[in-house]
């Protein structure tokens, strides 16, 4: 069967990019290696304000709205910071893949569930894709594909576009309480070595509790919730625990001839927070732009593929790069020194400073990095001697 696109993964980003491309009227398919869309993942589920109303995202999937929350220092004592205005949407993940898919559906593309693609080759012709069978592979054709089949996925590899080799690991599971009423996020190497772990209220009474960590984040996630529960704020133990990673950098190239990665399989996502659907969406955007040119040009060459690569780092590309280096100056932090720096901020009111201040919102860390660092300047021997030269420059511009 031949399409004009193949999009390799049915989650928000392969969704999105095949709504696009088949409301354009390019016939589309999607290819999703699970029986249905929208399994479970490790995935707090929290999608800022801006991207909830830029892409109209379906309401019935906000589970609750968040307006504030407590930011925890190792030593046990927290900031709290809130807005009037509702900052992020806490959503049912699995309900927002479905109703992405819904709207590709509605626009006419195709989606083929339990596909998991094992091989892809490119031709001057097309793409020919390889789905599993149980006993033999099936072959799909097309003219473009575009892969946004998740975190570590192996066909960019295949490709020749390489392997995404910073990353970090997660787990999460949903508990019950009715004490957190507000998202919580504990910042210590001890709670969750090289990240943070969080507690997010997703209904009255049930909380996803979650984090990454550099290895075994399972072992530190059970840690976590028993002294949670010591602390009576959890109410039952974990009766299921899913397990995911995020990139910490993009992948160097993500494109080649009549081929694009977007999203995580791309590494289109924050270093500070792990969240990926926003980046992985404005992503999309511009790979639906790049292959419609490619189609009004009659033009699938990796010269014009290297206009999606351009366009997103023209948009993610800056923030990126100071949420990774902002993420490895977390890390060479001790608990000590963590403890100290939020004593700094909590005395000096640098927290309200920053909510008050006109950085772009809750989705864009990287100018709320760089005025916490330029805030912090008194205090700077805490952190400059961390910072790489190109790091100091961006700071000192920021001033």
């Amino acid at each position: 069967m031949n399409y004009d696109v193949i999009v390799v993964g049915a989650g928000p980003v392969g969704s999105h990019t095949a709504c696009r491309l088949a409301e354009l009227g390019y016939r589309t398919a999607v290819l999703e290696r699970q029986p249905y869309v929208g399994h479970k993942l490790c995935c707090t589920g929290i999608i800022g304000r801006e991207c909830y109303e830029f892409y109209s995202l379906d309401p019935s999937c906000v589970v609750r709205e968040a307006k504030s929350a407590r930011l925890f220092a190792p030593s046990g004592d927290y900031i709290r910071i809130s807005r009037d205005q509702t900052q992020a949407y806490i959503v049912d993940r699995p309900y927002l893949d479905r109703s992405l898919a819904e709207r590709a559906l509605e626009q006419g593309a195709e989606y083929q569930l339990s596909s998991k693609v094992v091989d892809i080759a490119v031709s001057s012709d097309g793409v020919s894709l390889a789905i599993a069978g149980e006993n033999d592979s099936i072959n799909i054709q097309g003219k473009v594909a575009v892969i946004a089949s998740g975190f570590a996925s192996p066909l960019p590899q295949m490709l020749g576009l390489g392997k995404i080799n910073h990353l970090i690991s997660g787990a999460q599971t949903e508990v019950l309480s009715d004490i957190i009423g507000e998202t919580e996020v504990y910042f210590s190497h001890r709670t969750a070595p090289g990240f943070f772990a969080w507690a997010v209220p997703s209904s009255e009474d049930k909380v996803r509790v979650g984090l990454f960590a550099k290895k075994n984040p399972g072992v530190y996630l059970q840690k976590l919730i028993n002294e949670l529960t010591i602390e009576g704020k959890l109410k039952s133990s974990p009766k299921d625990i899913s397990y995911g990673g995020i990139p910490l950098k993009p992948l160097r190239r993500t494109y080649d001839e009549r081929v694009l990665v977007v999203g995580d399989a791309a590494g289109q996502v924050k270093p500070t927070t792990g969240g990926g659907i926003y980046y992985g969406l404005l992503s999309a955007d511009h790979a639906v732009d790049t292959i419609n040119e490619a189609f009004t040009r009659n033009d699938f060459s990796k010269k014009q593929f290297a206009r999606y690569q351009k366009r997103w780092k023209a948009t993610l590309g800056r923030e990126l790069m100071i949420d990774y280096y902002a993420r490895g100056l977390y890390n060479r932090f001790s608990d000590k020194q963590l403890d100290a720096i939020f004593t700094i901020v909590r005395d000096n009111a640098i927290a309200e400073d920053l909510l008050d201040s006109s950085y772009r919102s809750f989705d864009w860390h990287g100018e709320l990095v760089l005025d916490g660092l330029k805030r912090l300047t008194p205090w700077s021997h805490l952190f400059t001697r961390y910072l790489p030269a190109y790091f100091l420059r961006m700071l000192r511009s920021a001033r």
